[in-house]
């Protein structure tokens, strides 16, 4: 990521609108950022941290509090910044949380974070929108592009001031994940997770495969394997014989039901033949009245022959009795019809008499007709008279109701105005109270800031007091081991020459200086001293060395805070004034007062505000009813001629009028009476003629009938008395003595067909049941009656037994499949579970190996990050080789660290001066220093070539230089420029007089009372 161009706007110290264009700086630059101590040097890192992540690059501070207090209030405080990566330009803009002005109406208003993130085209124009509000899309986008979050931006891209140090002592486990994303070894991560899931997930396929043949075992009530198999081979023999058992028991049962239906058969024919012969007994009980039967049926067929002569003879006594019962009534007839035709003569003749009137009474009806079209025209014209009326009446109310609301409005008018007066004029006396009540608002965050300062104040000035009597003790601690450790090499140097001394011989040269004389050989004076005990001391001094630095460098940050501390409260108590020695509560009061007088001030605008709304809207009311009442002047004027012009046409019909006051009703009356009069009489007329006519009809048509009757009497009379002479002629010649005996012996129809019914059905059962005797006497020959109880019994017994040899055949069998079925779900259980443990043996090896969890504990990604680190820490130990003058190189800790903890990262360094190596926590200020500016440049090239790598092309350094000595920061500006060469951008912030001297580049940064700015020198 390489910067191009950035512009703040209100940020930090800078008041204004501020832009810095890198491009100006050349290819690859190398450059200083100088200025005076606050001027906004780290201020640009804090900016250029800002747009890409939201956050500052110490992030000590929130991005809301890096608005400029000396900026315009309408002035938004954003950054924005354009840069290059692999190739493509983007461009990002970020706005933190801040107060503005409101845009309409006093005050401030929040206004909420955001972020856009562009791609610039070609031209440097924007193009695609990657984000266009939310910060949180704008980081994690950020991210994506550049493959590191803020914290690990902040390790190798911009090292800030009193942070260099970060990634050199950061742990293993953070340089892990660091240079993960720098070089895009994720992959290796993927496959030891992919790798252990798998391990695991085979692993769990075990055990389930283990508690699962266990479960087997335990539902089928055995313990193991070998009961499972002694308990098969028991029990087949045993279910075998109980199936046989079954067998012989089923047959058993089979044979008793066999004779048990049997024997039911015969039972059922014995009882059948007995209801035989009972039936037949019954029959033959009934033989005397069937033979009675016959009797009457023999004497009906002799009447047979007298069936004409007595049939002519009834039919001749029918006919007489119908022909006098007609005579009768047509006679009946005759008279009546007689009796209505005198009546319809007397009706016709009353009728006649009614009709003759029917011309006067259709005159009169003519004269009630027009006198009733009279009197309903001057109904209809009375109603329109009176609807003309309350027309008239309701304009003239409604022109009265809008000229009253016409008055009240312009009273309420002068109401409204007199209200405005009012409240304008105590606004007035309230205007400024808003911008009043800001300013002591802001008075009192400052006072609240200033007491909280004085209170955090003793906490700092005893931390401090702790620190520096912590870093005097590490102090202390130091000399001792310094002097311990002095004692013991003097020691140890001492004991050696002893030892020397005592290999001496007289006059044979010594091996130290060559002289053939020994005057005064060293001796071992006290207990002798190991060089492990001197090994142990200096390493107890080198710790105890880095004691007192982190001791002394805490001090010192604490003693770095009180001062700033105290520079804050200087600066808030300056800017209270006065106000610094009130108290809070009587500001707090001044602010409530200001705050009413505010609300009050809005109350009123509002109030106001509505009034006149109000008034606005009434002379619009105004105009409305204004415009109204000269409208509706025209209708009711028009309204009243109408009304007048009916009046008129009423009183000339009522003079019109000659039946003085009668009523339409009773007119209409009159009228219908006498038209239902005309009616009446015309249908009474009509309906005379028609019933006279009717009724001389009718009687014509009674006497013609009387007269066919009487013939047809007489005829009937003539038959009777020949068929009656025929009959008794022919009874004579029968066998019957007389009429009683042939009427006694005839029969009638239906009880003759049910005779010989009866007669029939008795000879065709008679028959039947004789047949079925014989037939089961055939049958029955030779068969006793059987015992049905001792067959049934002998049954239930035989089916009791098979019962028994069936649940215990079930029993044993449904055992004996169960104990079959586990023994087959076992060895398909035990297959599965090698094949699992077989592809365990492969991948549960691979997981462990991958994983980290077997000898040195060094997972594949540390392993192979491990490698790569060695090839940055060559990079960087031939530069910290040459800062150091050839003391320090950089190394990776071999040995493993203690515990259960990760390794293969940890850091060290070789000191050539000892020959030792010891952690990097052991060295000093500036050896720190440079040791991690050539961790980041070694890094920075490693990255750069690795393929797939994250491209570091620029690197910020805050501070760090003042710790180096003159030779030493020859060698550290040395080592940039041949950086700067290899094609990257280096910015520099130091105070180094020396750095100002051999940096004719620089970005000037220039504090003023205005805020600060920036500029380009030799460019």
């Amino acid at each position: 990521m390489t910067p191009l161009s950035l512009t703040l706007q209100a940020f930090g110290p800078f008041a204004g609108t501020q832009t810095l264009d890198f491009a100006a700086l050349g290819q690859s630059p190398l450059f200083l950022i100088n200025g005076p101590t606050g001027a906004g040097k780290s201020s640009l890192l804090d900016a250029l941290c800002f747009a890409l992540y939201g956050q500052t690059t110490g992030n000590e501070r929130e991005p809301a509090q890096m608005r400029c207090d000396q900026a315009a209030a309408d002035l938004l405080t954003e950054v924005t910044l354009d840069f290059r990566l692999r190739g493509t330009n983007y461009r990002i803009r970020r706005v933190p949380q801040q107060q503005r002005p409101k845009a309409r109406g006093a005050g401030t208003t929040t206004h909420q974070p955001e972020a856009q993130l562009w791609r610039l085209d070609a031209g440097g124009e924007v193009g695609e929108c990657r984000v266009a509000r939310k910060v949180n899309d704008a980081t994690a986008e950020v991210q994506a592009l550049l493959g590191l979050d803020a914290k690990q931006f902040r390790q190798v891209m911009v090292l800030p001031q009193g942070q260099f140090r970060e990634l050199l002592l950061a742990s293993s486990a953070e340089r892990e994940q660091i240079f993960a994303r720098l070089f895009q070894t994720h992959l290796f991560s993927r496959i030891e997770d992919r790798l252990g899931e798998r391990a695991r997930g085979i692993t769990r396929e075990v055990n389930d495969h283990c508690q699962r043949m266990q479960g087997i075992l335990d539902a089928s009530k055995v313990e193991s394997d070998a009961a499972l198999d002694e308990a098969l081979a028991t029990l087949a023999p045993e279910e075998k014989a109980a199936a046989d058992a079954l067998g012989a028991a089923r047959s058993a049962r089979q044979h008793a039901e066999r004779n048990e239906r049997t024997g039911a058969e015969h039972q059922a024919l014995f009882d059948e033949q007995r209801k035989r012969e009972a039936a037949y007994a019954e029959h033959l009980k009934d033989a005397a009245r069937i033979e009675t039967a016959r009797e009457r049926l023999r004497a009906h067929e002799q009447t047979r022959a007298l069936d004409a002569p007595f049939t002519e003879r009834q039919r001749a006594r029918r006919e007489v009795a119908e022909a006098e019962q007609a005579l009768e009534q047509q006679s009946a007839s005759a008279t009546a019809r007689n009796k209505d035709s005198d009546s319809a003569r007397q009706a016709l003749a009353a009728a006649r008499h009614d009709y003759d009137g029917l011309d006067a009474l259709r005159e009169r009806m003519q004269a009630l007709t027009q006198a009733l079209k009279q009197r309903r025209d001057l109904a209809q014209n009375e109603a329109q008279c009176a609807a003309a009326k309350a027309e008239w009446r309701r304009q003239a109310q409604r022109y009265e109701a809008l000229d009253t609301q016409r008055e009240a409005i312009e009273q309420q008018g002068e109401q409204r105005r007199e209200a405005i007066r009012q409240a304008g004029d105590e606004q007035q006396t309230l205007a400024g109270s808003e911008e009043a009540l800001g300013h002591l608002q802001a008075q009192y965050r400052r006072r609240h800031r200033l007491d909280e300062h004085d209170g955090r104040r003793p906490a700092l000035a005893a931390a401090l007091k702790q620190a520096v009597g912590e870093a005097q003790k590490r102090a202390a601690e130091s000399a001792r081991a310094d002097e311990h450790a002095k004692r013991l090499a003097l020691r140890w140097h001492q004991g050696q020459a002893a030892a020397l001394a005592a290999r001496l011989e007289p006059a044979s040269p010594c091996p130290v200086c060559g002289s053939p004389d020994h005057p005064a050989p060293a001796n071992q004076n006290g207990e002798a001293v190991s060089e492990d005990a001197v090994r142990q001391a200096r390493v107890a001094h080198e710790e105890a060395l880095g004691a007192e630095y982190r001791a002394k460098q805490h001090a010192q940050l604490i003693e770095q805070r009180l001062e700033h501390h105290d520079a804050r409260r200087d600066e808030y108590a300056a800017e209270l004034g006065e106000r610094a020695e009130a108290s809070l509560e009587a500001l707090a009061g001044e602010c409530e007062a200001k705050r009413c007088d505010s609300a009050r001030y809005t109350e009123l605008g509002e109030y106001v505000a509505q009034q006149q709304q109000a008034l606005n809207e009434l002379r619009r009311n105004w105009c409305e009813q204004d415009a109204a009442l000269k409208k509706l002047a025209p209708a009711l004027e028009a309204a009243k001629a109408d009304y007048q012009q009916w009046k008129g046409k009423c009183e000339q019909l009522r003079a019109a009028l000659a039946d003085g006051d009668t009523a339409p009703e009773a007119l209409a009356q009159q009228r219908d009476g006498v038209g239902e009069e005309i009616t009446r009489r015309e249908n009474a007329w009509q309906q005379a003629q028609e019933r006279a006519h009717r009724a001389a009809t009718a009687l014509a048509g009674a006497e013609a009938a009387r007269a066919a009757a009487e013939q047809r009497a007489r005829a009937a009379a003539a038959a009777l008395d020949r068929a009656d002479t025929a009959w008794q002629q022919a009874l004579a010649e029968s066998p019957f003595s007389d009429e009683e005996a042939f009427w006694l012996a005839r029969l009638q129809a239906g009880e003759s067909e049910r005779l010989s019914a009866e007669v029939e059905r008795y000879r065709d059962r008679l028959s039947r049941l004789e047949s079925l005797l014989e037939t089961g006497r055939a049958r029955l020959e030779g068969v006793a009656p059987p015992d049905l109880d001792a067959l049934k019994a002998r049954t239930g017994e035989a089916a009791a037994a098979e019962a028994r040899a069936d649940g215990e055949w079930r029993r044993l069998s449904a055992r004996l499949g169960q104990l079959r079925q586990a023994r087959q779900q076992l060895d398909q259980a035990r297959e599965q579970q090698q094949v699992l443990e077989d592809e365990y043996r492969v991948w549960g090896t691979l997981s462990e190996v991958a994983n980290g969890h077997t000898g040195q504990r060094v997972s594949l990604q540390r392993f192979v990050l491990g490698v790569l680190l060695d090839d940055v820490l060559i990079q960087a130990s031939m530069r910290l080789s040459r800062m150091s003058r050839g003391r320090y190189q950089l190394i990776r800790r071999e040995e493993p660290s203690k515990g259960n903890r990760a390794s293969g990262l940890e850091l060290d360094v070789t000191d050539t001066y000892t020959g030792k190596n010891r952690p990097v926590a052991t060295l000093s200020g500036g050896e720190s220093f440079m040791a991690a500016l050539a961790l980041a440049l070694g890094l920075s090239d490693v990255v750069q070539a690795w393929a797939g790598g994250i491209q570091l092309d620029t690197l910020f350094i805050d501070e760090g230089f003042g710790s180096l000595d003159r030779d030493a920061l020859d060698q550290a500006i040395a080592t940039l420029v041949e950086l700067q060469r290899g094609g990257r951008m280096i910015g520099i912030i130091s105070h180094v007089s020396e750095l100002k001297e051999q940096m004719p580049l620089r970005i000037e940064v220039s504090a003023g009372r205005c805020g600060s700015t920036v500029a380009i020198r030799g460019a």
